[in-house]
């Protein structure tokens, strides 16, 4: 945090207490059921900093996790927002999560990322100008104006973590949540990170933290402790009582050791047979229980944790501005990344002059059809790996990205899903229609009119469902997995396309495969638009040309004349099925994540 800066965030008007009561959380199926957590309970306090302490496995992510509302699968207890239990869209409003490591998207600047973010969670209501007085105040009390206007891929580990809280900030949230905000960091970041923290705490907020092995100087900067062992509270309170109340255990802390190594220490000794700290966690958790308001927690059900309702609109914009400012933004994003944008642009022109002249004028000379017909598979087969695999590689960091901000209550998940796809697709059609524009000519097809057009329709179409396929990949599937998959899974369409075996020629097992091959409809479609439609005869430079008839092609091909328009109907039916499996993955991804 920048020096003497003054702090100009809201105060936050009404302090939010937020009292969460017999907290348990379990993965796994039943007979290999795993308890996380085992009715924790606790409260924190407005206008208080908090930290969570316990050694590794203790479940204090997973609390945290819990109490962000960002685990909801397997999670009973009660969450009370000032002695009122709320529902879940309420409560996500409330609440601002920032976890251990916080993808950003690499070709944004800190400033831009801080603008979408208002833009997306403050109502229309709010001015631009409110808006950008807003993000300059973020900008400057998180000592980021030297960082402002440089992509998020050169930032240092200490401005990531700032940049993440500011986007959090920008709707002045009541409740904030941080998972480790110091890891990576040295030690005059981490005491910036924690300081600026407990300024958001002393407007009035709620700010909770687990933090790891803090040093004497940075748990000096908290208000409150809260200990986690084996998914239970070992003790909440102020930090000025911490040692007096392990030495009312039977632990004592030796003189100038590190209060917080001290009890890691101890914590970390825990098991079932451990009398005193049994006892310890068996009265911090009665100390607790005494202390909280029960008329709320016996009205409601043991399952109620966050329970659904319906107060008012989930997102403070409506749909079709979160299209548009997501539009905006992986615009952006695209015309920064050079494998996006350029590589990909320029691969299709380099690959095309390639192609073009290995495959010179074997267009319009029948004794080079058998050459030519392989140069309509690999045109197929260039558009499907340059448009897929440039996204696989690239979406599953977005992925990340876009499960965190649709928890955090961004936006919704077909405003994402549309805005990806509108504003990738001038990008592909550029590099697919330039691409074909040269490959066509240079290899010598007949130049009429029509004939383009409908070459250009497969491939245009084929790069269509080519994207879609990679995003598909990229949603579901890891960085790590999903270059592996694409080129794996696309084999057997490949494999019945009718090039490498002809349909008739197939077992009857197999004969209804090619009816479902992309890569067949893509085929068939080229090889229609350059020898279907009454073509006329080709050019022979030899005495006798097989193929001189058009129709000859067809017939060694084993394909029906004039199914053009058939094959641009199976690939539309297949981009309409990619459209929806994306979307479904979508909302699988952020269900697994749940």
């Amino acid at each position: 945090m920048s020096e003497n800066v003054e702090i100009t965030i809201p105060l936050v008007k009404n302090e939010t207490n937020l009292v969460f009561q017999n907290i348990c959380y379990s993965i796994g199926q039943r007979k290999k059921e795993k308890h996380l957590l085992k009715h924790i309970s606790g409260k924190f306090r407005a206008g208080r900093l908090t930290a969570i302490l316990g050694p590794s496995g203790a479940g204090k992510t997973t609390l945290l996790n819990v109490l962000s509302g960002f685990k909801t699968q397997g999670v009973s207890g009660n969450i009370v927002i000032n002695n009122e239990i709320i529902d879940r869209q309420r409560y996500r409003q409330l609440v601002a999560y920032t976890a251990q490591d916080v993808a950003l998207l690499p070709n944004i600047t800190p400033r831009e990322s801080l603008h979408y973010a208002a833009d997306l969670k403050l109502p229309k209501k709010i001015g631009d100008q409110k808006k950008i007085t807003i993000v300059n105040d973020v900008i400057a009390v998180l000592g980021l104006q030297k960082c402002a206007d440089t992509q998020a891929q050169m930032l240092s580990g200490g401005e990531k973590k700032r940049l993440s809280i500011g986007m959090e900030l920008v709707s002045n949230p009541q409740i904030m949540f941080f998972d480790e905000p110091t890891s990576g960091l040295d030690s005059v970041a981490s005491y910036q990170v924690i300081s600026y923290m407990k300024d958001l705490a002393l407007q009035g907020r709620c700010v909770v933290s687990v933090i790891h092995q803090p040093s004497s100087e940075l748990l000096e900067l908290f208000d409150d402790i809260y200990v986690v062992v084996d998914g239970r509270c070992l003790y909440q309170g102020s930090l000025d009582n911490l040692i007096t109340t392990f030495a009312e255990a039977g632990f004592q802390c030796p003189p100038y050791y590190n209060r917080a190594d001290f009890v890691l220490k101890i914590a970390s000794k825990y098991d079932q047979q451990n009398v005193k700290i049994e006892e310890m966690i068996t009265a911090s958790e009665k100390l607790i229980y005494t202390e909280m308001d029960h008329r709320k927690s016996r009205s409601a059900t043991a399952n109620s944790f966050l329970v659904d309702g319906d107060h008012g609109p989930q997102f403070p914009i409506s749909w079709w501005d979160q299209f548009c400012i997501l539009t905006r933004r992986t615009t952006l994003g695209t015309i920064r990344n050079p494998a996006l944008m350029w590589l990909r642009l320029f691969g299709h022109i380099l690959i095309g002059f390639i192609i073009g002249f290995v495959f010179s004028n074997v267009g319009a000379d029948a004794s080079k059809v058998l050459s030519n017909i392989s140069f309509l598979i690999l045109i197929l087969m260039f558009i499907i790996f340059a448009n897929a695999m440039t996204v696989v590689l690239t979406f599953p960091l977005e992925m990340v990205v876009f499960i965190r901000e649709h928890k955090s209550n961004y936006y919704s998940v077909s405003a994402y899903y549309f805005s990806k796809l509108v504003a990738d697709f001038p990008w592909m059609i550029a590099g697919v229609t330039a691409y074909h524009l040269i490959v066509y000519y240079l290899s010598g097809q007949l130049l009429e009119t029509d004939r383009i057009i409908m070459f250009w329709g497969i491939c245009a179409l084929f790069g269509w469902l080519s994207q879609l396929y990679g995003l598909i990949a990229g949603c579901i599937f890891s960085i790590e997995l999903s270059p592996v998959i694409v080129p794996v899974s696309m084999l057997p369409a490949l494999l019945f396309s009718g090039f490498f075996i002809r349909y008739n020629e197939l077992t009857d097992v197999f004969k209804p495969l090619p009816m479902i091959s992309y890569f067949r409809y893509g085929f068939e479609g080229l090889v229609q638009a350059t020898y279907g439609h009454n073509r006329t005869e080709l050019g022979c430079a030899e005495i006798f040309c097989y193929y001189r008839k058009t129709s000859k092609v067809l017939e060694a091909l084993h394909m029906v004349p004039d199914r053009y328009w058939s094959d641009v109907l199976g690939l539309s039916i297949w981009i309409v099925f990619l459209h929806v499996v994306l979307y479904c993955s979508l909302r699988f991804r952020l269900r697994w994540t749940r």
